[in-house]
């Protein structure tokens, strides 16, 4: 079914509609330009590599003389990667990082080229303005999306009905997920599958739980322009109830040996009942698994915020190092891979989206790919990683929140911790700090 869809949209796209993007011709070049395009991406929404292959092998045969070469990147050095490519000059055409401020970290540091230099306001129109505002810094544009990621908890339907669940009705609320938790933990499942070796869950959690009780993003990121303490309770809350999860025993007992994306593949093995994923992962496995096994629910509110009603998206970028060679060139294919009959494949290989502004819910057919557009139309959107500074997560969060699965570290303890490494990110980021100081989230 998905095929013939994404098979009728990109022929009547091919010759009508063609979405962003400029004239592929037109290039003086004498054939002998090679474009670098750095992506990652494969490990979150299976079939991205495919995809990229195939749009840098249609792009250098639909232009004259340039060939783009694309290679994918390694989560655990895909920013050491292009540091240390900046900093000696040989930084690739394209880049991939993690959005919001992932990606304004390399901005604040000197390592990128504005995007909105190579593109007209026009070009950029495309993409959705709040899509847009997650790299948009002092009036330019840094970041273009490569695709929206929703997160959320995967589940097992066939699990929760066997707990005593409604596997059509998941829980909504802090309270009624403990108790599902109970249950699937009372009926002999590991509640929760996830993995902490390599550092990431802790960020992700953040993503959900992290500022569920504030308003408006630009009061969740008050700590990290010292204007509130991480231990007031609005800010620390989610540490407490991160504890309340690990002295529950909900997550699997060999959390601490696996990475991140291996503890989200107990759910494929039927070994947990839950995992910490985003959407078109679990769409892939659905379609593998059947939609009556796998099911998709959003974070479960416990906070008192506006910001506890959003959906939790945001979007991975291309940046354009500051050292690329063909930028012109480099831009010119971002919009290639926006164009809507590109799109359709993107779709068709990973349940993923680009957010354009004329982004048609009505193609989807995976029922959980349906979902997250809804919710995504009827909430507002909001990732409170992309907004926190990725040297605090990195720093503090991942190894205070890994004391506290790994020695037991109080969630008291924790929070001060936390503070304290706020404190030290300060000092040691005056630059980052006064970005942080002047910049309005959107």
């Amino acid at each position: 079914m998905k095929k013939m869809l994404a098979l009728v949209l990109s022929l009547v796209m091919v010759f009508g509609l063609v979405g962003c993007g400029k004239n592929a011709g037109g290039s003086d070049n004498d054939g002998s330009t090679k474009l670098t395009v750095w992506y990652w991406g494969e490990q979150e929404i299976p079939g991205y590599k495919q995809y990229m292959e195939e749009m840098a092998q249609k792009y250098s045969s639909e232009t004259d003389g340039i060939n783009v070469e694309v290679v994918l990147q390694e989560s655990d050095t895909l920013y050491s990667a292009l540091r240390t490519a900046e900093q000696a000059g040989e930084g690739p055409d394209l880049a991939f990082l993690w959005g919001g401020t992932q990606a304004l970290d390399d901005v604040w540091l000197g390592n990128l080229a504005p995007i909105s230099d190579y593109m007209t306001e026009e070009e950029l129109s495309c993409m959705t303005a709040s899509a847009l505002s997650e790299t948009n810094w002092d009036g330019k544009q840094w970041g273009f999306p490569a695709y929206s990621v929703c997160f959320g908890i995967a589940y097992n339907k066939q699990m929760f009905a066997a707990a005593g669940l409604d596997p059509e009705n998941p829980p909504t609320t802090w309270q009624d997920f403990i108790a599902a938790c109970d249950a699937l933990k009372a009926a002999g499942y590991t509640p929760i599958g996830s993995g902490l070796k390599d550092g990431y869950l802790p960020g992700w959690l953040a993503v959900y739980f992290g500022a569920q009780n504030y308003d408006d993003p630009n009061e969740a990121i008050k700590p990290f322009r010292l204007e509130e303490s991480y231990t007031d309770k609005e800010c620390s809350q989610w540490i407490y109830l991160i504890e309340e999860l690990i002295k529950g025993g909900y997550f699997n007992e060999d959390i601490q040996s696996l990475d991140l994306y291996q503890g989200q593949q107990l759910l494929e093995t039927s070994n947990c009942a839950m995992t910490f994923q985003c959407g078109p992962y679990t769409a892939s496995i659905a379609e593998k698994m059947g939609e009556d096994v796998i099911g998709f629910m959003q974070a479960p509110v416990y906070g008192s915020g506006e910001l506890a009603k959003s959906v939790c998206v945001g979007q991975q970028v291309f940046v354009m190092p500051k050292s690329a060679k063909h930028k012109d060139q480099a831009a010119d294919f971002l919009l290639f891979l926006a164009k809507k009959e590109n799109l359709s494949r993107m779709y068709e290989l990973t349940n993923a989206w680009m957010p354009t502004v004329d982004f048609d819910a009505s193609s989807l057919d995976n029922e959980i790919c349906k979902n997250v557009a809804t919710w995504m139309q009827a909430q507002r959107l909001y990732d409170y990683q992309y907004t926190y500074p990725i040297g605090w997560e990195n720093e503090s969060l991942c190894p205070v929140m890994q004391k506290m699965f790994t020695e037991g570290l109080s969630a008291a303890d924790a929070v001060n911790e936390l503070q304290d490494g706020i404190n030290k990110w300060a000092e040691q980021n005056a630059n980052v700090l006064e970005a942080y100081k002047i910049w309005v989230v959107k």
